[in-house]
């Protein structure tokens, strides 16, 4: 997926996350209509991408990206829709859309001199190997930072998390997702 064609995607997944968290009044402002109520109750409850997959909020946000990534070969629509459930099953644990990184707020530090999220929380999350397993550690450490994190960075984050799970061509260091995390982390502070 191309930056601009992610960017597109993060800009309707930010608006449909708005549906289920902005007030009344944000929503009027900006023109979006509220979503139901079941969608985020289902969402939240949804264990595995799978789970995701099936819930009416995640078809919401399916059907409203661009056909450029809804549209495809078989594997591509495939991959992409296995990403954008896991962008959907992160972001409905994000409650308080704020200006930083969920990364640079885990590293931050909370009582004493301990950041937020441990170290090995956080490294167990940049090791993850399959979606199931992100969305279990990435929910985890949401719940952590009490449902802050800036939705559209989590979302970019989450699916480059998804390309390089899936690609097979060799990355340089500094743009690999788990080093940008790290920096955020470590520089938290």
């Amino acid at each position: 997926m191309n930056k601009e064609l992610l960017q597109r995607g993060v800009s309707t997944a930010l608006r449909w996350w708005k549906s289920m968290y902005a007030s009344a009044s944000e929503l009027k402002k900006e023109g979006i209509q509220a979503a139901p109520t079941a969608w985020k109750a289902e969402l939240k409850r949804a264990e595995s991408i799978d789970a995701v997959l099936l819930s009416q909020g995640f078809r919401a946000l399916w059907l409203s990206l661009s056909s450029d990534i809804t549209e495809g070969s078989d594997k591509q629509v495939s991959e992409n829709m296995l990403c954008w459930a896991a962008v959907a099953g992160a972001l409905v644990s994000v409650s308080d859309n704020h200006t930083e990184s969920f990364a640079k707020l885990a590293g931050r530090k909370g009582d004493g001199d301990k950041p937020v999220v441990s170290e090995l929380r956080f490294a167990q999350l940049q090791q993850a190997q399959a979606p199931e397993e992100f969305l279990r550690r990435i929910r985890r450490i949401l719940k952590q930072l009490k449902g802050k994190a800036s939705v559209t960075q989590l979302a970019k984050d989450t699916c480059c998390w998804y390309q390089e799970l899936t690609s097979n061509y060799p990355r340089e260091a500094d743009k690999r997702i788990a080093v940008r995390w790290a920096m955020d982390y470590y520089q938290a502070n």
